[in-house]
């Protein structure tokens, strides 16, 4: 995974997450995320991932906190199979539940 796979969409569109949500993928996901906080608010599309690691779920853990704590609302959506997985596995659901 490289910078160039991890882009910041227009404020309007869902962030699509990459398939391979690994650790060479967290720097570059904690940057796009960053870039999304002052537009809020964020919607992040989990759809394609296919395998999501520790780091890059603590990642949009910390972005969630981080918005939630600006008042700006944070939503994981259609979030796949392999990722719903591994946020249970890491105990993570109540963090990147998401807003209503």
């Amino acid at each position: 995974m490289t910078d160039a796979d991890i882009t910041t969409p227009p404020s309007h569109e869902a962030y699509r997450l990459p398939p391979e949500l690994d650790l060479a993928a967290a720097e570059s996901l904690a940057a796009a995320l960053r870039a999304l906080l002052p537009d809020g608010p964020i919607r992040v599309d989990g759809g394609a991932v296919e395998r999501a690691m520790t780091p890059c779920l603590q990642v949009l853990a910390a972005a969630a906190a981080t918005a939630r704590a600006r008042g700006i609302v944070f939503r994981l959506e259609h979030p796949s199979a392999a990722m719903v997985d591994a946020i249970e596995d890491l105990g993570l659901g109540k963090a990147l539940e998401g807003d209503r």
